[in-house]
């Protein structure tokens, strides 16, 4: 037992005398004598956004907005409604706004001995969007907003049936400022023309 209080008082001993000779946090340095360091510059400074051109003022020219009409495609006949979207630059100065609208009207029919199958298409486009230059170039950052409706009709040995649809939605592209830049997704395409 007096072994155990023995052994007790010399690693309680040990510890305290470990902890009270353990060495400080490190010693502190006279930074009175360092110059205050020279901020680096860096060789042409920071990065210049491109001013926009002059040419953006008065830009006009077209969006040619193609779709895909599917119930048309299904049976056969011409699958894709086309239209030209006019737009024109209407601010005289930077940021150059642009905008433009126009609709899209398609039609098609098919006859066959058993009846017709007849489709409907019409959408009313409105593109707004900004002239724009980036690192890649001379750009247009465009929103193309749409509203449309589809009417299929099917006539065949004494039936008729009719078959709508309505929507809206709109699509952010950007092109470069190039005749014939396009730009593509599902059901739709589009092709920039500049006057």
């Amino acid at each position: 037992m007096v072994r155990r209080i023995m052994v007790f008082v010399f690693i309680s001993t040990f510890i305290l005398y470990a902890c009270t000779t353990t060495p400080s946090a490190a010693p502190e340095v006279d930074h009175s004598d360092l110059s205050s360091p020279t901020p680096t510059e860096i060789a042409g400074g920071l990065p210049v956004t491109p001013e926009c051109p002059d040419h953006f003022n008065g830009l006009t020219g077209s969006l040619e907005v193609q779709v895909l009409v599917g119930p048309a495609e299904a049976v056969g006949l011409e699958p894709t409604a086309i239209g030209e979207v006019p737009f024109a630059v209407i601010s005289p100065s930077a940021p150059y706004i642009l905008e433009g609208t126009n609709a899209i009207n398609y039609e098609s029919v098919l006859e066959e001995q058993w009846g017709t199958y007849s489709v409907f298409f019409n959408m009313d486009i409105n593109i707004s969007g900004e002239c724009l230059v980036d690192t890649s170039g001379e750009q247009l950052d465009l929103i193309v907003k749409y509203s449309g409706d589809q009417l299929v009709e099917i006539e065949a040995e004494g039936f008729q049936g009719e078959y709508p649809w309505s929507g809206t939605d709109e699509i952010a592209i950007s092109l470069p400022l190039q005749n014939g830049a396009t730009t593509r997704g599902e059901g739709w395409q589009f092709v920039l023309h500049v006057d």
